[in-house]
């Protein structure tokens, strides 16, 4: 982008940037909301000037601001207020660079990108490194080989440990993985395993199971126990190169963490025979930690998941002392074990209406009315009515005295 647009641009922005910058550092207290909003004001300024120009403009409002607060030593001081400004000004680069995918505009500023990270490179604030990592996936495939060449032609090692993460990305993106590599190798005594999760989980999606491995044992020492959220990512890539075996250490780390979401990226490689393995592994210790939500929540999931019903019956008759504040997934296991296995369903409906009875308030009352004639049709389906009329009579027998509640029965069965 040439200097002489730059500077013109620069002159009809000047008093909507200056504007902006004051309030950014002003000492008044801003709410997210308040940043939002002057994130959009200067949206709203650029969308209104020259449209063609759009691209130049954000970089223009992200340079002045950094600029300005660095030469005035304002910035570390109201680093999150400008550091959301220009995560929201970034977010509108990436949704214009969408729309002129190829474009002349798209390479002039992909160009300029360049520039702003090398003029910046040593400095650890800069906003350039963040910028470069979301505009990479929507950049062309020609503006991605200038920068390579950008890259290759004119980039010295002296910058920050952010703007190497950046750099390594960008290679790692376009499929040079020994270069992103050593990139990130020259800072490995200060990189910390959270830094680098954006460049594990696209190799997670390109199925780099073994490069994984060599990445985090080469940066970090992986049997450190100190991954952080690496940790999911190693796990994965261990279980699939797991071709004969299965690796259970991925699964008691999982057991600690229980997820329906980690078990299915881990078992994506695994054959079905594995799997089975995995689950005669993995049920008995879960239904050994039905204590924390997160255990119980991962085995209902898994129950519904593999289709245990047996399990799933024994499951509701045990852990689940307050039927009504059952969470969606349990909904959804019961609902298909009354209809897999109605057989096997039908203690548990009876247990839960003596349990919402025994609450004793109107509210447990409508649900164990609920539940009834849920057995009802149970019952129906089975062609078993009769035994049905027997429970029902029996129930408002033992029940008589607690009036809500056999005015709840009665209201369902007119």
């Amino acid at each position: 982008m040439n200097k002489h647009l730059q500077e013109s641009l620069l002159l009809q922005l000047e008093v909507d940037l200056s504007s902006t910058y004051r309030k950014l550092v002003s000492s008044r207290y801003f709410s997210p909301a308040h940043l939002e909003a002057l994130s959009h004001e200067a949206k709203m300024t650029v969308e209104n000037q020259n449209r063609e120009h759009r691209l130049l403009s954000y970089m223009i409002f992200i340079q002045f601001i950094y600029n300005k607060a660095k030469t005035e030593e304002r910035f570390e001081l109201y680093e999150r207020r400008i550091g959301h400004f220009f995560e929201a000004v970034s977010s509108y680069i990436t949704d214009l660079l969408k729309e002129q995918t190829g474009s002349k505009q798209e390479r002039a500023y992909a160009k300029l990108l360049f520039t702003r990270l090398k003029q910046t490179a040593p400095q650890p604030f800069s906003p350039y490194p963040q910028l470069m990592l979301r505009s990479l996936p929507v950049l062309s495939a020609g503006s991605l080989e200038s920068l390579d060449r950008l890259f290759q032609d004119r980039f010295d090692l002296n910058h920050s440990k952010e703007t190497a993460i950046a750099i390594s990305y960008f290679y790692l993106f376009i499929g040079k993985e020994s270069v992103a590599l050593k990139e990130l190798n020259n800072f490995s005594k200060i990189l910390l395993p959270h830094e680098i999760e954006q460049h594990i989980k696209l190799m997670t999606k390109r199925e780099r199971f073994t490069q994984i491995i060599q990445w985090i044992d080469i940066l970090f020492e992986r049997s450190s126990n100190k991954l952080g959220s690496l940790q999911q990512y190693a796990d994965q890539a261990e279980t699939a190169l797991q071709s004969a075996s299965i690796h259970f250490g991925s699964w008691d780390r999982w057991l600690h963490a229980p997820s329906i979401k980690r078990f299915n990226a881990l078992i994506a490689p695994l054959s079905s025979e594995q799997v089975d393995a995995v689950l005669s592994y993995i049920l008995p210790k879960l239904a050994d930690l039905l204590h924390t939500d997160a255990a119980k929540l991962a085995y209902v999931q898994l129950l519904h998941q593999y289709s245990y019903y047996v399990e799933a019956r024994d499951y509701f008759l045990s852990a689940e002392p307050n039927p009504i504040s059952m969470q969606e997934p349990k909904i959804r296991l019961l609902k298909t074990l009354a209809q897999q296995e109605p057989t096997l369903a039908l203690p548990v409906f009876h247990q839960f209406i003596v349990r919402l009875v025994e609450k004793r308030s109107r509210k447990h009352y409508v649900e164990a009315a609920d539940y009834t004639m849920e057995l009802k049709s149970i019952y129906s389906a089975l062609g078993q009515q009769d035994i049905y009329v027997y429970f029902i009579q029996e129930l408002k027998r033992s029940y008589k005295s607690y009036r809500a509640f056999i005015e709840e029965l009665k209201r369902r069965e007119t």
